[in-house]
């Protein structure tokens, strides 16, 4: 058991609340009707009304609020797993953290700002793998993935600070994005398309961000820019050792810095790569522009992977606190009541059992024909008859089912194994195992053995006494160690051959060797013969000798030097090693080293905003 909406649970304060409130009012009443008059006949004429009835009807409406409060937390039961497929397409978010960010005419910052709507962006996207640049001078990067929460987590925290050089390096960032993309679509991503989302003031300082955004039109990678500013531009806050704002940054000459949205190189970029562009203001940000934007964009299918469902069931808990306020309404506080209020609190009572009458259901028709073509052997048509029902029932699983026994029938088992996918979406408890079960046996047909393990054990898990899933089981583990086995057989002769090829070579070597030698001898036989250069090549001998020598010891000095510079190690290489020594902290740390070893191989930016 879950709740979907934990934050909701403050709700249940409306109980005592409630209670407190219809004490209060019990009191003022008794005290209203002391004040009329005689006790005793103020007693006799209030005889009528039931005390005790008007308790259950208060009970009855508290009750009835903690149960709506504690439905719309949305408890959820534990529900069931099934295998889905997501299609998506590969994301990448450059944003800008240079310091030209923290400006404020966008409230709160142009940076905080982005973070709160990139968070809405993620909770809109499914089965999309995101990857982030975090970017000024330098970059940061964390790996395409689709755990949201794992890319939110990086960026929450990160600020200016963070990035080892200022200065805003658009290039640089696109190219860190275009090499994440390229390593993705190597492993299998060319089907999908592939996207940079930029996010930045457009005050470009040291980069070529043209010159990237032609690289990334040529892999037909698409960048959507936002601009994150006003036109009229802002002051740019110095953020003192504290980090807290202390003033504004100044220019060499004394002058304030006001940083200005750069609309023009942004378009021009978009444009090379068929993208788009769009400004984000202080009214209007433009995230569902950007979805809209992508929501159009081509996407594939991701390798299945096993989700739960939770099963809803705040209804259990809504309709007793509806009974309890349909009694508390027919319940009067006096001590008669009549025949309306009889009825009324029979029909209250009989509410569950009406909310379970439909009208009778018309049978599919489509589908009882598919079946008798099926059982008589007419694959064919039993496809087509399959095909009708799904066209009248397409949210029916069970329709799906009956698709995939006519196509695995038909041997495209492909297609059948998408639709008995479909078909474990099935809530009834009798044809979702069927439907792993079936998954599994397309999975063996294609040869996706690993997969139909999968679902086999899925099959098992729903129903346990299914032997023939056991076997099939069986048959599927064997099947892939026979198949892990014959790769590996595979491979060893390719080894074989391999080793086979470097003894030839080296027995070539070899005899490359004998008759090189065999020069070389002939070559001495010649050298002695010559007796009257041999004292022309001992003196040549001897010079070489002495310039050997003498590079020995330039050699010598040279490498004396290296480790005298070594020993005297900068504060920055101190740090580094100090960094180094520390790896084990996180992933982020690690990325922000690196970032820091490239800087101190660059100058610094003459912009750092």
């Amino acid at each position: 058991m879950r709740l979907a909406h934990p934050q909701l649970l403050w709700l249940l304060l409306l109980v005592p609340a409630a209670v407190l409130a219809y004490s209060i009012a019990f009191v003022l009443r008794r005290r209203a009707l002391a004040r009329l008059g005689n006790p005793s006949l103020i007693a006799r004429m209030a005889a009528v009304t039931s005390v005790p009835r008007k308790v259950a009807r208060a009970t009855m409406v508290c009750l009835a609020i903690g149960l709506v409060a504690l439905a719309l937390a949305r408890p959820q039961s534990s529900g069931r797993a099934r295998l889905e497929k997501q299609r998506g397409l590969d994301l990448v978010v450059a944003l800008d953290f240079s310091k030209s960010m923290l400006a404020k005419d966008i409230y709160p910052s142009r940076l905080e700002r982005a973070k709160r709507e990139l968070e809405r962006l993620m909770d809109q996207l499914s089965g999309d793998r995101v990857g982030l640049v975090a970017f000024a001078g330098e970059t940061l990067t964390y790996p395409p993935t689709t755990d949201y929460d794992a890319v939110k987590l990086f960026w929450r925290d990160l600020g200016p600070a963070d990035l080892p050089v200022g200065g805003t390096a658009i290039g640089r960032a696109l190219t860190a994005g275009i090499e994440m993309l390229s390593r993705l679509r190597a492993k299998g991503g060319e089907t999908r398309d592939q996207v940079i989302l930029l996010l930045t003031d457009g005050e470009e300082t040291e980069s070529q961000p043209l010159d990237a955004a032609d690289e990334a039109a040529k892999l037909a990678i698409k960048v959507f820019a936002i601009g994150i500013g006003s036109r009229s531009g802002d002051l740019v806050p110095d953020l003192g050792e504290s980090g807290q704002a202390a003033g504004y940054i100044k220019d060499k000459d004394g002058k304030y810095v006001t940083s200005r949205l750069g609309e023009d190189l942004l378009s021009k970029i978009a444009a090379k790569t068929g993208g788009g562009y769009l400004r984000a203001d202080a009214q209007n940000f433009g995230v569902e522009a950007i979805s809209a934007a992508l929501a159009g964009l081509k996407r594939a299918e991701s390798e299945a992977r096993l989700v739960r469902q939770y099963d809803e069931v705040f209804a259990f808990l809504l309709v007793p606190a509806l009974l309890l306020l349909l009694v508390e309404a027919c319940l009067g506080e006096r001590r008669r009541r009549g025949a309306q209020g009889m009825a009324a609190l029979v029909l209250a009572a009989l509410l569950p059992f009406l909310g379970a009458w439909s009208p009778l259901e018309r049978n599919n028709r489509a589908a009882e024909s598919g079946n008798a073509s099926l059982r008589a052997g007419k694959a064919e048509e039993a496809l087509a008859a399959y095909d009708k029902a799904v066209a009248e029932a397409p949210n029916d699983p069970a329709a799906h089912f009956n698709r995939g026994n006519a196509l695995y029938a038909l041997s495209r088992f492909e297609e059948a194994s998408a639709e008995f996918l479909r078909a474990t979406q099935s809530a009834a408890p009798g044809l979702r195992p069927s439907a792993f079960y079936n998954l599994g046996n397309s999975y063996f047909k294609n040869d996706k053995f690993e997969d139909a393990i999968a679902a086999y054990r899925h099959a098992l898990a729903l129903d346990p006494a299914n032997e023939r899933a056991k076997w099939n089981l069986e048959l599927a583990l064997q099947r892939k160690k026979e198949e892990d086995e014959k790769k590996k057989k595979e491979d060893e002769k390719q080894d074989e051959k391999d080793q086979d090829k470097q003894q030839d070579e080296n027995q070539d070597k070899q005899d490359q060797d004998k008759k090189q030698d065999e020069k070389d001898q002939d070559k001495q036989d010649q050298d002695k013969k010559q007796d009257e250069k041999q004292q022309q090549n001992e003196q040549q001998r001897e010079q070489q000798q002495q310039q050997q020598q003498q590079q020995q010891q330039e050699q010598q000095q040279q490498e004396q030097q290296q480790q005298d510079r070594a020993e005297e190690k900068t504060p920055d290489m101190r740090e580094i090693d100090a960094v180094l020594d520390n790896l084990e902290r996180s992933p982020k740390d690690l990325e922000k080293m690196r970032a820091r070893l490239r800087a101190i191989r660059r100058a610094p930016p003459l912009k750092d905003w």
